[in-house]
C-alpha cells in the first residue's frame, strides 16, 4: 500500500485533532469515554493504514501530548 503522507498530515490529522476536540467537549477531556475514543479511534486509523510506522508514531506523539494535557 502506498501511503499520501501529504493527504495525512493535512487531511486526516487535523480532522481526527477537530474530532479529538469536539468529543472532549462532549464528554470531558481526560474522561473514560473520551480515552476510550482516542485509543479506538487512533487503532481504527492506524489499521486503515496497515500500521504504517510514522502513522503510528504520528499518533503517539498526539497520544503522549494528550496525556501531558491531561496530567
Amino acid at each position: 500500500m502506498k501511503i499520501n503522507y501529504i493527504d495525512f498530515f493535512s487531511r486526516v490529522i487535523p480532522e481526527w485533532m477537530a474530532r479529538s476536540n469536539q468529543k472532549s467537549q462532549e464528554v470531558g477531556f481526560g474522561s473514560d469515554a473520551y480515552w476510550l475514543w482516542v485509543v479506538l479511534s487512533i487503532s481504527e486509523i492506524c489499521k486503515q493504514y496497515n500500521d504504517d510506522e510514522l502513522v503510528t508514531e504520528q499518533f503517539g506523539l498526539l497520544f503522549s501530548w494528550l496525556e501531558k494535557q491531561a496530567g
